[in-house]
C-alpha cells in the first residue's frame, strides 16, 4: 500500500565497531540503539506514521464509499487520542487493512471498517454506550467482562476473554473478533481463549515489568505495540503453541500458552519476541526494505527458502533476543532478588528433519542463526535493498555486534556508493523539461516533526511517503520550470545555486516524484 518517493532522512549511523567496554555498558548501548532509528526503532515515530497512514487511509476510503464518506472523514479528523483506540483495535485494524487491500487491488467495496465505526462503544467500566472514536476504549476492549489490564502502568494493553456482548451490535463485533482469533490460529474449530488464572496474570505482569527493567528502552518500547494479550492452547504437527503475534489476521495481538507465564523470565522473553514482531509490522507499513518481495534465501535449518523480508523479520527478532539474554546474564542482584535468577537459555527448536542443519548438527543456537542470517543479508547485492533496507541492515548488525563480537561486521557504504546505487535504482526516462506541476486533487498528511509528508492522489489507491528533501521539491513544483526549481530549492536548502549537490538532490527527487504520479510535466 505504500511507496517511497525518496528514502526517509537517515539518522547518523552508529559505528560498525562496538564499544568494547563492560558487558553492562554494551547491553545499555544495544538497548538504546534498538530504539534509535527513526524508521524502525523509535516507537513514538512509528506510531506517528501509523496514525498519519490511518488518517490518510480513511480519507482514501471515503472517496469510494459515498454512504460512509462523512463518517470516515469525520473519523480521520479526530485527535490522536481518539484515533489510537480505533487504529489499534484488533477488529477495526483488520477491517482497515482489508479495505485498503481491496482498494489497492482495484476492487473498492463498501467499507467494512465504516460499519464498525458507526456502532456505539460501551465503556468496560460503566457499560454506558458512546460513539466509536469518542471513547478512550476500543470497541473490542469494551467486550471484555471482567476487564483485565495486561500490564498496568506500562501500557494500555488488555487481556482477551470470551466476549460478553450487551446487544446485537456488540454481538456482531464479538463474532468477528472470535473469527479472527480462530483464523490466526489456523483452526476454525478452535475453542475460545483460555481464561487466565490470577497466577498467570501475575506472571504476565511480572514479565512485562522485568522486560521494561532489563531493557528500559527497547523492552518498554515493544510493549506499546501490543493491544490485546490472549491465552490459548493449540497443538499442531510442530508441537504445542508457545507464543505468536497476530499480524494482519489479528493485529496488535500476542497469543501465549499460559505456561509461558510460569516465570517472569519466560513471559518477558515471549513478550519481547512477539512485541518485536508487532513493532516491525507497524514500522514496515511506511517504508519498504526490499525491492524484490519474492527473492529467496536458503535457510539451512528449515525446508525450502525464505523471502528476504522474512530473513529480516527473523534477524530482527534474534538481535532483540540476544540483547535480552545478554541483559539477563548481566542482571544485578536487585533484579534477581525480585524476579528470581534467569533460567538457562532455552534450546531452539530442532532443525526440520532432512535439512542440512539437521544432518550437520549446526544452527541450533540463536547466535548461530543470527550470524547466518546476517551473512545472508550482507551477501545481497546493493540493488536488492532499498535505502531503508540498507540502513535497517546496518542498524541491526551494529546492535548485534554489541552483544556478539563474532557476528559479521556491518558493511560500510560510502556516501558515493549510496548515491550511485540510488541513481541506478531511480526511475528512468521521465524527462525534466517543461512546466512542473503538482497533480490535483490530492489528500495529504504532514508529519513536520519527522520531516515527512504522506500523499495520495485522488485517482490513485496508493500512498507516497516523502522525506524532507522530496517534500521541498514537491512543494516547489507549482508551475515553474526546471531552472527556477533548482534556484528555489537551493535557496530553501541552504545550498549554492547551480551546485552539483543541489542539482543532484533536485533531479533525484524529481525523477521519483514524476514516476510516482505526483508531478506532471507540461512542455508549455
Amino acid at each position: 500500500m505504500s511507496s517511497s518517493a525518496s528514502a526517509a532522512s537517515p539518522v547518523t549511523p552508529a559505528s560498525a565497531e562496538p564499544d568494547t567496554g563492560p558487558v553492562v555498558d554494551r547491553v545499555a548501548q544495544a538497548d538504546n540503539l534498538l530504539c534509535a532509528d527513526r524508521q524502525f526503532g523509535d516507537s513514538p515515530a512509528i506510531a506517528e506514521r501509523n496514525l498519519a497512514r490511518f488518517r490518510l487511509g480513511l480519507t482514501m476510503l471515503a472517496r469510494h464509499d459515498d454512504e460512509a464518506a462523512d463518517l470516515l472523514r469525520e473519523t480521520a479528523a479526530a485527535p490522536d487520542d481518539r484515533l489510537r483506540p480505533l487504529l489499534y483495535d484488533p477488529v477495526l485494524r483488520n477491517c482497515f487493512e482489508v479495505d485498503l487491500a481491496r482498494l489497492d487491488g482495484g476492487r473498492p467495496e463498501r467499507s467494512t471498517l465504516a460499519a464498525y465505526l458507526s456502532r456505539p462503544t460501551a465503556a468496560p467500566e460503566t457499560g454506558e454506550p458512546s460513539p466509536a472514536g469518542s471513547s478512550p476504549t476500543g470497541p473490542c476492549e469494551a467486550l471484555m467482562h471482567p476487564h483485565r489490564p495486561a500490564w498496568p502502568g506500562l501500557g494500555d494493553a488488555w487481556v482477551l476473554a470470551e466476549p460478553a456482548p450487551r446487544d446485537d451490535e456488540q454481538k456482531l463485533l464479538a463474532e468477528r473478533l472470535m473469527q479472527l482469533y480462530r483464523d490466526a490460529l489456523g483452526d476454525d474449530r478452535a475453542t475460545g481463549p483460555v481464561t487466565p488464572t490470577d497466577e498467570v496474570l501475575t506472571g504476565l505482569r511480572d514479565g512485562a515489568e522485568l522486560l521494561a527493567t532489563l531493557l528500559p528502552a527497547a523492552g518498554a518500547g515493544v510493549l506499546g505495540h501490543v493491544t490485546m494479550v490472549g491465552f490459548t492452547h493449540r497443538e499442531n504437527e510442530e508441537g504445542p503453541l508457545q507464543s505468536m503475534s497476530g499480524g494482519d489476521p489479528l493485529p496488535s495481538t500476542v497469543l501465549l500458552a499460559p505456561e509461558r507465564c510460569a516465570s517472569p523470565w519466560l513471559a518477558a522473553e515471549s513478550l519481547l519476541h512477539e512485541g518485536a514482531h508487532l513493532k516491525l509490522f507497524d514500522a514496515l507499513r511506511a517504508g519498504s526494505v526490499v525491492r524484490n518481495a519474492t527473492e529467496q534465501v536458503p535457510v539451512p535449518w528449515r525446508i525450502g527458502s525464505w523471502t528476504v523480508i522474512r530473513v529480516f523479520v527473523a534477524l530482527h527478532f534474534y538481535v532483540h533476543l540476544l540483547v535480552f539474554r545478554a541483559a539477563a546474564d548481566a542482571a544485578c542482584e536487585t533484579v534477581r532478588e525480585r524476579f528470581g535468577p534467569p533460567p538457562p537459555a532455552e534450546d531452539l527448536d530442532e532443525p526440520s528433519p532432512g535439512t542440512p542443519a539437521a544432518l550437520s548438527g549446526e544452527y541450533r543456537t540463536s547466535e548461530e542463526r543470527a550470524r547466518y542470517l546476517a551473512e545472508r543479508v550482507l551477501s545481497l547485492p546493493d540493488e536488492a535493498l532499498t535505502e531503508h533496507g540498507h540502513r535497517f541492515a546496518h542498524w541491526l548488525l551494529t546492535a548485534l555486534r554489541l552483544v556478539d563480537e563474532d557476528a559479521p561486521r556491518p558493511r560500510e557504504r560510502t556516501q558515493a556508493t549510496a548515491r550511485s546505487a540510488e541513481a541506478e535504482q531511480s526511475p528512468r526516462g521521465t524527462g525534466t523539461a517543461g512546466i512542473l506541476q503538482r497533480v490535483a486533487p490530492v489528500d495529504a498528511c504532514a508529519l513536520p516533526g519527522l520531516g515527512q509528508l504522506v500523499v495520495s492522489p485522488a485517482r490513485s489507491a496508493r500512498m507516497h511517503w516523502l522525506n524532507a528533501r522530496s517534500w521541498t521539491v514537491y512543494s516547489l513544483c507549482d508551475g515553474r520550470d526546471l531552472a527556477s526549481l533548482h534556484t528555489a530549492y537551493a535557496r530553501a536548502a541552504g545550498l549554492t545555486p547551480d551546485s552539483e549537490e543541489a542539482t543532484r538532490q533536485v533531479d533525484d527527487s524529481l525523477r521519483r516524484l514524476v514516476a510516482s504520479g505526483l508531478i506532471t510535466q507540461d512542455a508549455g
